[in-house]
């Protein structure tokens, strides 16, 4: 595995309020990626944007072993599932480049410890190549390793004092900044220092 061959990944860390167009965006930022692997939560994925839902964890070993393709993996009784999943998407990191979404980190992780499947990705991950967006709508009570490592935090509106002041402190902005963002504006801090700001277009990749 030649891992020095490769590009450094990304790792984006995305927060905001439902309809806020997290996962829009994300899908936009993804749209032509051919290896993409996603923790689709709602099942989101596998409808809208191009990605064949696996619904076992049997048939994701399976499935990764496969050519180059988008993945959504959308099963009953997800969130137990999050630990075997992120092994098996460790394994998927290290065999090439791609892209790895998990929607709604708060539900599978705590603002403590990342669990430690989670924290090997988070912590490892960007060497291999992959660009790893990490959603949530409570980054109050998200894992903190991926805020602490991101290359970009991009956070939209969020609804209550407590998330507003997170997303504030993280991107180093006042709160009133982050209270002040209307549906689908968003602010960006990169690991440079940079600060970005914009709309969320509404055009959906299919």
């Amino acid at each position: 595995m030649r891992v020095e061959a490769r590009r450094e990944g990304r790792l984006v860390v995305v927060a905001g309020a439902t309809r806020s167009g997290k996962t829009l965006w994300t899908a936009q930022q993804v749209a032509h990626t051919r290896r993409l692997l996603v923790w689709d939560l709602i099942g989101e994925w596998a409808l809208r944007y191009r990605c064949r839902r696996v619904g076992t964890l049997a048939e994701l070993a399976a499935t990764l072993r496969e050519r180059p393709q988008r993945i959504a993996f959308h099963a009953p009784g997800m969130v137990e599932h999050f630990p075997l999943f992120c092994r098996l998407a460790w394994v998927w990191v290290r065999l090439a480049p791609g892209a790895l979404v998990i929607e709604e980190t708060a539900t599978v992780t705590s603002p403590g410890k990342a669990p430690a499947e989670w924290g090997d990705i988070v912590r490892m991950g960007l060497r291999y190549g992959v660009d790893l967006y990490a959603l949530t709508q409570r980054p109050a009570e998200s894992d903190k390793t991926a805020f602490g490592n991101a290359t970009v935090i991009h956070a939209g509106r969020a609804v209550t004092p407590r998330d507003r002041e997170t997303i504030a402190q993280d991107l180093d902005v006042p709160v009133a900044e982050v209270a002040a963002l209307q549906p689908l504006q968003w602010i960006e801090r990169h690991a440079t220092g940079e600060k970005k700001t914009g709309y969320v277009s509404t055009y959906a990749p299919t």
